[in-house]
């Protein structure tokens, strides 16, 4: 198997600090990482590459500011941009509402404790629906793709709408709370989904005070699933750990430590979230990014899954890690 990861990191790091994690990310079984660092994630992965950080792929984002900049320099979402062809030109980003902890996560109801009256009582937008619609469009013309951020259940519709207008395919990233008649349409409207299940250990009890009588649907990988929606697994990193078989687990069980699964109905079958963790298949023609695991996940628990001993990964056929 191999696997592909999101991961949000800073631009101000020395190089070292990137030699790091791109080493220690190897020793998790991870292959890749999709880049959404707001700074020009272009540049700097392929100086990264030439100075030999080559323990990964990456799929690099831009940012709204540098949209303009990248399509004048011809871009467009899938070709390599770095001699090594470990580096692909990604997706804009944009990032729609804020978040759960906050209350800033743009919601269809109120939050508790709030005035109903107050601008913001029910979250608010980070960037304005007819702004993602120009965004989105100005990308379409240029042939980039989109990963739009939408948190709260209104963020969700509003840009599924958008996507929908505008007959165009793309990510939704987070997903965390979906209307039930909305579950459908990421399918429909060929929309991936790219999830963070350790979200949802991090902040089962924010959730059900902030969002009480609507936690059924909330990080409802299950529902997502069940709908037909492409699932893509992450971490979110730094704000998670960059380890899939935390999220593996997480996704599995919606559990850890001593406490029970929170909503199991929205548990994801172990092969689901095996797939949606993965970046290509053990076939002829594909890239031999690998990974070697020393147990066999499906005879493992909750625990010995966040836990899995990974015994080498490869990238491009290349060791970028072995177990001694």
């Amino acid at each position: 198997m191999d696997l592909l990861h999101t991961f949000d990191a800073a631009s101000d790091l020395p190089f070292e600090a990137y030699r790091d994690a791109a080493d220690a990310a190897s020793a998790r079984g991870v292959v890749g990482i999709v880049e959404y660092e707001k700074t020009d994630n272009v540049t700097e992965w392929r100086d990264r590459v030439e100075r030999g950080l080559t323990g990964l792929r990456v799929d690099a984002a831009v940012w709204g500011d540098r949209l303009e900049a990248v399509i004048a320099d011809g871009w467009r979402t899938g070709p390599s941009i770095d001699a090594e062809s470990l580096v692909t030109f990604g997706r804009l980003k944009v990032i729609v509402d804020g978040s759960l902890n906050t209350r800033t996560a743009w919601c269809w109801d109120p939050y508790p404790g709030t005035d109903p009256a107050h601008p913001h009582s029910c979250g608010m937008e980070s960037v304005s629906i007819p702004e993602l619609r120009r965004q989105l469009e100005r990308a379409r013309a240029a042939g980039i793709e989109a990963a739009v951020h939408a948190i709260g259940d209104r963020a969700n519709t509003e840009v599924l709408d958008v996507f929908a207008d505008l007959g165009m395919t793309g990510v939704i990233e987070h997903a965390q709370l979906v209307r039930e008649e909305d579950f459908a349409r990421f399918a429909a409207l060929g929309l991936a989904a790219s999830i963070q299940p350790e979200h949802a250990m991090d902040d089962r009890d924010v959730a059900d005070h902030h969002w009480a009588g609507r936690t059924d649907r909330a990080f409802a990988f299950g529902s997502l699933h069940r709908s037909g929606a492409e699932l893509r697994l992450g971490s979110d990193a730094p704000v998670a750990p960059l380890d899939p078989w935390i999220s593996i687990s997480a996704a599995t069980a919606r559990s850890r430590g001593d406490r029970d699964s929170w909503h199991p109905e929205q548990r994801l079958p172990l092969d689901v979230a095996l797939a949606a963790s993965a970046r290509s298949t053990l076939d002829a023609g594909q890239p031999a990014d690998l990974v070697v695991i020393d147990r066999d996940p499906y005879a493992c628990d909750r625990d010995e899954l966040r836990e899995m001993p990974v015994a080498a990964t490869l990238v491009g056929g290349r060791f970028t890690h072995r177990a001694l």
